[in-house]
């Protein structure tokens, strides 16, 4: 697959603050690309200087395979659907009417307005004045206002942000759906990990700026590595035992943490440990969940 946004050591610099830094960014065709990191990470600062509403302070950006500058923004554009932030919209108006505004503006027909109210579902409501409508509805709205012409590539920033869950339900769906039955690229930037992993088939992780990981979703799964807990009724002499066999352990919580082992060697230790009258009460399984990686990989608590 080729890759529809490529960044090369990208920068961006407010005053003395530097926001991105060095971002290597790489989003493959047909994907779910999912931007994930804490609040001010810089997510919203990278989307905007992809679509040319900020100026990169250093670093090169391109789109399509073609490097964007200040001449072919535009033509490129024309292929790039988004939404950035909240919505913006007439609330005296229509769901149609606003819709009629912006294919002016994009210099698409008109009929595309019904193809898009049909994706996000508000076919039934595109009469209605969207001041009135849910901020499901509103959300959506955007949407709807991203797919006009039938974008290549879909930039969509916090698009759950705000949503009930029944909202955020609905716009994952939506979301999903999009490579599959429209042959659209999505980018979509969140600080929930569960989000993005109910919604990406790829992601790259940001903190503070810099890019801590990139790949797909199930490369991020399997850094969740298996580990053994058991818990003894003499923690410290039982480190000190499994130590003289040359394995290493931690402690947390009461228990001992040891890597993951076969289970003949994990048998021989534990007999190991009754030998020396050091009694187990308990052996338990466990893996690293990815709000623990994110947490490595970022040093910043992730929202659930």
């Amino acid at each position: 697959m080729s890759d529809i946004i490529t960044t090369t050591g990208l920068c961006k610099q407010y005053g003395k603050v530097l926001r991105v830094k060095d971002l290597d960014l790489k989003v493959q065709e047909g994907v779910v690309y999912g931007f994930l990191g804490p609040n001010g990470a810089g997510k919203s600062t990278t989307m905007k200087m992809i679509l040319g509403l900020a100026r990169p302070t250093a670093g090169t950006i391109a789109v399509f395979g073609k490097e964007v500058n200040s001449r072919n923004r535009l033509s490129i554009l024309k292929d790039v659907g988004s939404l950035i932030e909240s919505p913006s919209y007439y609330g005296h108006l229509t769901g149609a009417e606003n819709l009629r505004i912006i294919s002016t503006l994009k210099g698409v027909q008109d009929k595309d307005i019904d193809r898009v109210l049909q994706i996000v579902r508000l076919e039934n409501h595109k009469e209605k004045k969207v001041g009135q409508y849910s901020m499901g509805m509103k959300q959506r709205l955007g949407l709807a206002c991203a797919l006009l012409g039938n974008p290549k590539l879909l930039i969509l920033d916090e698009p759950t942000n705000g949503l009930d869950p029944a909202g955020i339900q609905e716009m994952r769906e939506l979301i999903c759906s999009l490579p599959q039955q429209y042959g659209m690229t999505v980018m979509v930037s969140s600080h929930l990990l569960s989000e993005i992993d109910q919604m990406a088939t790829n992601v790259g992780i940001i903190s503070r700026g810099e890019l801590v990981f990139q790949d797909s979703l199930s490369t991020l799964h399997e850094k969740s590595r298996p580990s053994i807990a058991v818990r003894t009724l003499n923690n410290e002499a039982a480190v000190k035992i499994l130590d003289e066999q040359g394995v290493s352990c931690r402690t947390q919580d009461g228990y001992l943490l040891l890597s993951k082992l076969a289970d003949n060697e994990l048998a021989g230790y534990i007999s190991l440990l009754f030998d020396r009258h050091i009694g187990v009460v308990r052996i338990e399984e466990r893996r690293e969940s990815l709000e623990d990686i994110f947490l490595e990989l970022t040093g910043t608590a992730v929202s659930l």
